[in-house]
């Protein structure tokens, strides 16, 4: 007789149904998911505590990541440091967390929710499932008026369009689900993308499912009609005879609602129409796509025209919430056989999205959905339609104030058309097409700073100036008026642009009217000092042209008036690397000297490696010839006392160098008067007894003299007990004797000789009555302070060369 089964076999034998072997009571489950929900709505309040300027625990941030530790941790501390590592950047500095509304934390907590309900029994994750994403795709459908589609929810925001061309693959290959890549061999499916597209789209397309990029097609764009960032219409239909013709198969074609960044339209009714004539899938994506849920299409109670097979929607970046997964909504194709009353089973057609992994997966374990489902249940169509014509009206707003600017060029499209001729707020009170909404609307605003142009005028790309200056604009709009927040961008073929898009603003609140007056204000001020600055530039120029110790020198990533270099005449016939070192150091200090009187000026380095002074930006009444007067009389300042620094240093060098020969040369001399016998260990102690040495023999010391560069015996100061210099003594009183040894220092260089000169030169005025060394001492650039700073590290430097040259 057999045993009975066990629990393990009955499970097995049951295949996908599964037996209860543990349950739990709906009061405890239900606790579980309200602990769950409240200790991860202690974790986002904690955060926002931190943003706040909490502190945190100083051992968070010193937590070693390469090994596991043995002992265990609590969650306290482990939660300090996950805050710890969210709380700064790579540099140490502290970051700020955005605030969050009710429905971002509330999604938040639903991620918490999904991971757990991943734990449930099968059959009680694939009813959750089956259910969030039922009600979520039912909601979408609705808002939208496409009834008669499905959808497919995924993180990454390609993961449907490959999900789709997969499909295609299915429906243009029957054979493609046996032979795989050896069912392509006849005809190479062709995938469309405007050349405006991101080309990392197509790579992503065609890496995913195994294709080579001979399947891409590059559509170009219009250059005569219509805007020059959509797709050329006429040149996709000769691009589709084309591949007919050769043989191969069209499958697919991605088309623009708002362009990448300029958020231009397609025109989506001409390319349907090509599309459904080759019978190739059309695949929309793009802000613009936001049209679908506005209250004059969502509101009608028929059915609204598909005007693509599918769309890409994301909406966690319209709301401006994170987490919520992207939507593929995609058309149920149409089954061929016209009596359905003789089909017996599913049709091919109808296990299309099957094989290409485009219906949700139910037996997962992760529900994937409900975020978005959350969500759209916590703001209701009132709350999805008024986000999304926020939007619309922001971007709306933001254009019509920029419009008044002539050196402003808007390169996204106009709102209400090419004419104008609408608002948003007009649209929404009348039944209009999608078509016309499309072209009606504006998802986000590009502009630049250029020279005067007229309206109407083509799209140029500006001088390589003006990117610097509009990369400069961006960084100062970001910082004096974040209200607005923008986004520095560049196109091949315009430039460096400024972009605000209110469909990926991360915090999901818009401007308001009082915000963007303030940030067009703000414009207005840094308007005025490009435009100074570019009046400037050209006088700048000249006059440095002229000078002849200024050099301009070209800084490639530099937005101010531009660069220049002082060098003194015929440095430029001597650039030996130690006469660059020395041009670096007068630069260096030029630019130290320039801070302390305007802080315009700043330190650069040009193409060559070089040091020089950057000018900045100017208002209209800065006067260029002054500040360059102002760097030249300086550098010159700046010169003079590098030259006098430069002789005491070799003043210094030389009489180390002199008094350690001397002192060598008198020990000898003494070595030789007392005898060697004096010297000798036990036979000298009995010869100085025997013959006591004279009190004032010995080696006399040495003091250097900088005023006279000369080294002298130092036996005054020893009999005085003090320094006494000549020629300081009182009229009347007995002046000291003559050292026994003096010394000149000699051999100089240059700037030694010139510092003697000049020293000679004031001598010479001091003899004759005039303006005494002490007077002009105090008339020098340098403090007391800052010659003893200098004179200590001339020394220092100075005897580190002589313990060099001895070595």
């Amino acid at each position: 007789m057999a045993s009975p089964p066990s629990p393990k076999d009955k499970i097995l034998s049951n295949g996908l149904k599964n037996t209860k072997i543990t349950s739990m009571s709906p009061e405890k489950e239900q606790n579980n998911i309200g602990e769950i929900a409240i200790e991860a709505s202690e974790i986002v309040s904690r955060l926002e505590q931190i943003a706040e300027g909490v502190p945190i625990p100083e051992s968070a941030y010193s937590q070693p990541t390469v090994f596991l530790g043995l002992d265990r941790k609590s969650v306290e501390e482990i939660m300090d440091i996950i805050y710890g590592l969210m709380s700064v950047d790579e540099d140490g500095e502290p970051l700020q967390f955005p605030s969050l509304d009710v429905v971002t934390k509330l999604v938040i907590v639903c991620h918490s929710l999904a991971a757990y309900c991943g734990g449930l029994e099968r059959g009680i994750l694939q009813k959750l499932s089956t259910r969030f994403t039922t009600d979520t795709t039912r909601w979408i459908s609705h808002l939208c008026g496409f009834l008669d589609s499905s959808t497919f929810y995924h993180e990454d925001q390609l993961e449907g369009l490959v999900r789709v061309t997969k499909m295609m693959l299915h429906y243009k290959y029957p054979r493609y689900l046996e032979d795989g890549a050896l069912a392509l061999t006849n005809s190479l499916p062709m995938i469309y993308s405007s050349v405006s597209s991101p080309l990392g789209v197509v790579q992503h397309l065609c890496r995913q499912l195994g294709l080579p990029l001979a399947c891409v097609r590059p559509v170009p764009v219009n250059t005569l009609f219509g805007s020059q960032y959509t797709m050329d219409v006429a040149a996709l239909q000769k691009l589709l005879q084309e591949d007919v013709a050769t043989g191969k198969t069209p499958l697919i074609v991605m088309a623009e609602a708002g362009t990448f960044i300029t958020g231009h339209v397609d025109n989506i009714s001409r390319i349907q129409e090509l599309c459904k004539a080759h019978d190739i899938w059309l695949h929309l994506r793009g802000h613009s796509l936001a049209t679908f849920f506005l209250p004059n299409l969502s509101n009608k109670s028929n059915q609204m025209q598909p005007i693509a097979d599918s769309y890409t929607l994301t909406f966690g970046s319209w709301f401006g919430i994170p987490g919520i997964p992207m939507v593929t909504l995609y058309r149920v194709k149409d089954s061929p056989v016209t009596n359905r009353t003789k089909q017996v089973g599913a049709n091919r057609e109808s296990t299309l999205p099957l094989l290409a992994g485009l219906n949700t997966d139910h037996q997962g374990r992760r529900i994937i959905s409900l975020p978005l489902w959350a969500c759209l249940q916590r703001l209701g169509q009132e709350g999805v339609q008024s986000k999304i014509r926020d939007n619309f009206i922001a971007s709306e707003n933001l254009w019509m104030a920029l419009n008044v600017f002539r050196n402003i060029r808007i390169l996204s499209p106009r709102p209400g058309g090419e004419a104008g001729n609408y608002t948003i707020s007009e649209l929404l009170t009348r039944p209009t097409s999608i078509p016309v909404l499309l072209e009606s609307t504006a998802t986000c605003v590009v502009f630049q700073f250029t020279p005067d142009w007229t309206e109407g005028e083509m799209f140029t790309k500006v001088p390589p100036y003006y990117d610097k200056l509009n990369s400069w604009l961006g960084q100062i709009l970001h910082q004096d008026a974040p209200q607005i927040p923008l986004e520095i961008c560049e196109l091949e073929n315009i430039g460096v642009v400024l972009r605000f898009c209110p469909f990926e603003n991360s915090t999901g609140k818009q401007p308001t009217t009082e915000e963007i007056g303030s940030f067009i204000q703000c414009l207005e001020q840094q308007l005025v000092i490009l435009k100074a600055t570019i009046q400037h530039k050209e006088t700048f120029i000249h006059l440095v042209e002229q000078s002849p110790v200024l050099n301009i020198v070209e800084l490639p990533e530099w937005a101010g008036l531009g660069g220049v270099r002082y060098a003194p005449e015929g440095w430029e016939q001597l650039l030996t690397d130690q006469a660059k070192n020395e041009l670096n150091n007068l630069n260096i200090a030029l630019v130290e000297a320039l801070r302390t009187t305007d802080s315009a000026f700043s330190l650069g380095e040009g193409a060559d490696g070089l040091m020089c002074i950057r000018f900045g930006m100017l208002t209209p009444q800065s006067d260029v010839e002054d500040l360059l007067n102002l760097v030249i009389k300086v550098g010159q300042s700046v010169e003079e006392n590098s030259r006098v620094l430069d002789s005491m240093a070799e003043i210094v060098k030389k009489g180390i160098e002199t008094a350690t020969l001397d002192l060598q040369k008198e020990n000898e001399e003494l070595l030789w008067q007392d005898g060697i016998l004096r010297h000798v260990p036990v036979v000298g102690t009995f010869v100085n007894w025997w013959s006591p040495k004279p009190k004032e023999t010995g080696v006399k010391g040495r003091s250097l003299n900088l005023t006279q560069g000369v080294v002298e015996s130092t036996e005054n100061i020893y009999k005085y007990h003090m320094q006494i210099q000549t020629g300081t003594t009182p009229q009347g009183s007995k002046s000291p004797p003559t050292p026994l040894i003096q010394t000149s220092v000699g051999g100089h260089s240059r700037s030694s000789s010139h510092a003697s000169h000049t020293s000679s030169q004031g001598a010479a005025n001091n003899q004759q009555g005039e303006e005494p060394a002490e007077k002009s001492a105090q008339n020098s650039t340098l403090d007391k302070s800052g010659q003893n700073k200098l004179v200590n590290s001339i020394v220092n430097n100075a005897v580190s060369n002589v313990k060099e040259t001895d070595k």
